[in-house]
């Protein structure tokens, strides 16, 4: 979607290598005429200008520099070394388990160590709370038979007392809604 909002898009990476100085010919003369016309053009390759004339003249003076004969060697077998194939055994489990550490939990050490602190006082309260009701429900002996009999019978009277007895009994209270004999339904149908 940024590209179909910008129209210069297709002229960033020849401007940096035109900055650069490693632009060929053949495209130079078309990203010149660009730029003429385009002052946001101009602009990035001004930028880039600035960023890569410095680098051009370090480039001038390192260029004597050369690497000994003995890094040469070692590059060309580290080269070789990482070319050849390797014998393919499996790996073990420690080295899973550190390559695991390094990605996973070394970065983020203070992230894992306050998670392990919640945990740990997630679990000592849940065991806090769980050897309480055990203790009393073992030291609480069931209740007897004639305990459980004076409390139903302390229930009847209770139920006794809360009922209301300003109401009319069942049989007396007024009917509400009276179904009409099947005879009479379909007659009014009928009709």
């Amino acid at each position: 979607m940024k590209r179909f909002f910008d129209p210069c898009w297709r002229h960033r990476q020849s401007l940096a290598l035109l900055a650069g100085g490693v632009l060929p010919e053949t495209e130079r003369g078309r990203l010149e005429d660009h730029l003429a016309a385009c002052a946001d053009c101009r602009k990035h390759f001004q930028d880039l200008k600035a960023v890569t004339a410095p680098l051009a003249n370090s480039l001038a003076r390192l260029a004597p520099i050369q690497p000994s004969q003995a890094a040469k060697d070692r590059w060309a077998d580290a080269i070789q070394s990482a070319a050849s194939p390797k014998t393919s055994r499996p790996a073990p489990v420690t080295s899973g388990l550190g390559e695991w550490w390094r990605d996973v939990i070394r970065p983020c050490r203070p992230i894992w160590t306050g998670l392990a602190v919640v945990w740990v006082l997630i679990l000592a309260g849940n065991l806090s709370l769980h050897d309480r009701p055990h203790t009393w429900a073992g030291t609480t002996p069931p209740p007897s038979k004639e305990i459980m009999m004076a409390f139903k019978d302390r229930q009847i009277i209770l139920a006794e007392l809360l009922a209301d007895h300003s109401a009319p009994p069942e049989a007396d209270r007024p009917k509400l809604f009276l179904p009409k004999p099947r005879t009479e339904i379909t007659k009014v149908l009928s009709a």
